[in-house]
């Protein structure tokens, strides 16, 4: 069956010949796209020699209707004024159909059966298929590409672009051969798809791109005349190489790789698959060298690819992956890994342990955060020493790595360093610490964590270490480590773990100190033989507030203040004295015990402020004595940093004493006043302010006459006890007193009278809201808002 054809010279008008059946449509077409324009600086009558030497244009070209025209246009000498016509010899493939034996239209560039004349008789000569030219042959290709190797990457490329993207701007080769453009052709259709390559337009020589044409051929002479070559993509071979640069296309590298490599048979063995790691991987398999990212993506698709891949090609993939493989790059190291993970059950641990090998190497030496798993028969002894020796200072680097997450990749190196044999005892108990310390941080997350999970399980030896830190860590935060004992499957036990166990069991209701003996007895430990778990048990029997004075003592008395010294207690005891509540009255005597059963364990600050609790309990009794801000400051400046609660419950006691309204307390309210210090005013104030001192105001008229004579007292001592008086006796006094009976208020006034006669007049006068000697200094500072006047 011959192919449709049709002839045309550019001598005549028309077709010269065609085959029967071409549809007249094509016939039309033909004749608007077939011609022919010689190079710049051609002669208008060539010698037939020169005509020789002028290219020729062989073009794909598309077709409104979807069909192709094959066209070989050569230029022939003609003698008379014309100098120099055209024939062109074309092949009509409809729409679908290819080429005899699906010849792709490239490798009929340069075969014998193109005619450069017409036929004679005006009917074409059977063509039955092409004949490929040697010039397009397979070793012609590969030389031909060594040649270009500057561009090889660049213009794959570029193919791909034009196949991927019809609107992409077309490609120009500027070559000085049009041969050379055949052949960059060639090398680009072998390694597209079959169905790609048929339809790829292309011509090996313009004078200027035509037609739709995805690529064009051209002189340099002819693309320096260009008036427009920035509507291009340009490879531009007639000039110096260009500098070399990042071709970020992993096919076009990979097409220009296996080019050079001579193995241009992997494109048909891989033409089933578009994905690059299909080609990618066939090139790893026979030997062509490739960049990191490509055996990554290689690995990657062996992976994914499952028993796809005979054992054999996966045999040898794996030994050539092992050989080639970059051990130092990050890209391809996890690739390796998770080709070993894939591959493990297809293959024999002989096939797989040279990978084991690589990918271990390459996990290792690049911090890759997940580490491939390794089993004791992973790797044969002799290997394995190989590894630990090549391996040793990577991983005793990686296991002291600060900025490496603890739960993460340090345990996965700690279990590479035991399978191999990598000396590593000395670092130990560092990372079992910072583990540790990071599952006492986010117990849930650490749960999440794999490679700390597999230690758990996998890792006796590291277990057991983790397991102790924590239990040591749970001594001190027994609450944090029942959120551990919740969140992983930790199996403790009394002996290995004591306070993680107290953290596991249930607290006992009811008493709190009987609580902690009882979680002590339900544990199997005695305070007497395990004294460290007597503080654990405290803690989680008053896991959110210390015990009342009460219970401190009992807890004291219970066990001794020798097994609490060995227990390490006494904080968790002082605790509960300095933030012992006000109104509770066994905190002074906890102080008492805690200052006669520890006083060579107390430190200085710690005696100091049990000095003070004990101080502020005394006043108010016989032992209370004198000049008491000047004792309550020393003490307090003595225990600095005072606990809060402890600088409460001693600035109120103060402030209670001070309000208690006797006769005799003037000169320590002197005392006060003069001091001018804002956390006394202010704790004076807040205790005067409170409802018991606005219930006696109103029912003991003696004490209400007190703190008016307190109150009007020391006037300009300072700034801050002129506005606390003030406030006082505006917001407190003034109005109880004009909501007395009037009676009771000239009982106020008679009482005063008796003190002063004048501060009775004060204070009628203060009652009223008038001006005195003694509330001058009143302003809206010294009122609370909204109090009337």
């Amino acid at each position: 069956m011959s192919l449709a054809q049709l002839h045309h010279t550019s001598s005549g008008p028309g077709l010269a010949a065609v085959s029967p059946g071409v549809p007249p449509g094509i016939r039309k077409a033909a004749e608007h796209l077939f011609g022919y324009v010689p190079p710049r600086g051609t002669p208008p009558h060539p010698t037939p020699a020169e005509v020789d030497r002028l290219p020729t244009a062989y073009a794909l070209t598309a077709l409104e209707d979807g069909s192709l025209l094959l066209s070989h246009t050569a230029p022939v000498a003609a003698g008379g004024p014309a100098g120099l016509t055209a024939h062109t010899h074309a092949v009509h493939l409809p729409h679908g159909a290819a080429l005899p034996d699906d010849a792709l239209p490239v490798f009929c560039w340069g075969a014998p059966q193109w005619a450069r004349t017409t036929p004679e008789g005006g009917v074409p000569k059977p063509v039955a298929a092409f004949t490929p030219a040697r010039e397009l042959s397979r070793s012609a290709l590969t030389q031909f590409a060594a040649t270009r190797t500057p561009w090889l990457a660049d213009f794959f490329a570029a193919i791909r672009t034009l196949v991927a993207d019809p609107a992409s701007p077309p490609l120009v080769v500027v070559e000085r051969d049009p041969v050379a453009v055949a052949r960059w052709l060639a090398l680009a259709a072998t390694a597209l798809p079959p169905s790609e390559a048929h339809r790829l337009t292309f011509t090996t020589y313009a004078r200027v791109p035509a037609h739709g044409h995805r690529i064009s051929g051209m002189l340099p002479e002819d693309y320096a005349a260009l008036d427009d070559p920035g509507r291009y993509r340009v490879l531009d071979c007639s000039a110096a190489p260009p500098p070399p640069r990042p071709v970020p296309d992993l096919w076009a590298r990979l097409c220009a790789r296996v080019w050079l490599a001579g193995a241009p048979g992997l494109f048909k063995e891989t033409a089933h698959s578009p994905e690059p790691g299909c080609l990618a991987a066939a090139a790893v398999r026979t030997g062509v060298q490739v960049d990191a990212e490509a055996r990554a993506v290689a690995a990657a698709w062996i992976a994914a690819a499952g028993p796809a891949v005979g054992q054999s090609q996966l045999a040898a993939f794996v030994t050539a992956l092992s050989a080639a493989a970059d051990q130092s790059d990050p890209v391809e190291a996890p690739a390796l890994t998770g080709l070993r993970e894939a591959l493990r059950g297809r293959l024999t641990v002989s096939q797989l342990e040279p990978l084991t090998a690589t990918a271990l190497t390459a996990a290792v030496r690049t911090d890759m955060p997940r580490l491939p798993f390794l089993y004791a028969g992973d790797l044969g002894p002799a290997l394995r020493d190989r590894l630990a020796s090549r391996l040793r200072s990577d991983i005793r680097r990686g296991l002291t790595d600060p900025a490496s997450p603890p739960l993460g990749r340090p345990l996965a190196l700690l279990r590479i360093a035991e399978t191999l044999g990598v000396d590593h005892a000395d670092l130990l108990p560092e990372l079992t610490s910072r583990a540790a310390r990071a599952v006492f941080a986010d117990p849930e997350a650490a749960a999440g964590i794999e490679e700390f999970r597999s230690t758990l399980t996998g890792s006796p030896s590291v277990r057991n270490a983790v397991v102790d830190r924590l239990d040591a860590l749970a001594a001190e935060d027994p609450a944090a480590g029942s959120r551990v004992l919740a969140a992983l499957p930790l199996e403790v036990d009394r002996f290995s773990a004591p306070h993680l166990l107290l953290c596991s069991l249930p607290v006992p209701e009811g008493d709190r100190v009987a609580a902690v003996e009882g979680l002590l007895r339900a544990g199997g430990l005695s305070p007497m033989t395990a004294p460290e778990a007597l503080g654990t048990a405290a803690r989680r029997v008053w896991a959110e507030v210390p015990p009342t004075g009460d219970e401190a003592r009992r807890l004291l008395a219970a066990t001794g203040s020798d097994t609490h010294r060995t227990a390490g207690t006494l904080p968790f005891l002082l605790r509960a004295a300095f933030e012992a509540r006000p109104d509770d009255e066994e905190a002074g005597l906890l102080a008492t015990d805690l200052l006669n059963s520890f006083a060579p364990d107390l430190t200085a600050r710690d005696r100091a402020a049990l000095d003070l609790l004990l101080y502020a309990d005394r006043l108010g009794t016989p032992a209370e004595g004198t000049e008491w801000v000047r004792h309550l400051t020393e003490h307090a400046t003595a225990a600095a940093p005072l606990p809060d609660a402890l600088r409460t419950r001693a600035e109120r006691a103060l402030a209670h004493r001070l309000l208690a309204g006797e006769a005799d307390d003037i000169a320590e309210l002197s005392d006060l006043a003069r001091s001018g210090d804002p956390a006394l005013l202010a704790s004076y104030a807040e205790v005067a302010a409170e409802d018991a001192t606005a219930r006696r105001l109103r029912t003991d008229p003696v004490y209400a006459a007190a703190c008016f004579r307190d109150w009007s007292s020391h006037p300009g001592a300072t700034p801050a006890w002129d506005e606390t008086r003030l406030s006082l006796l505006t917001t407190v006094l003034r109005p109880v007193v004009r909501a007395l009976p009037a009676e009771e208020v000239r009982q106020i006034e008679h009482l005063l009278a008796s003190h002063r006669s004048t501060l009775a007049e004060e204070f009628r006068a203060a009652n009223q809201g008038r001006l005195t000697r003694l509330t001058r200094g009143l302003t809206t500072r010294g009122r609370r808002r909204g109090t009337p006047s």
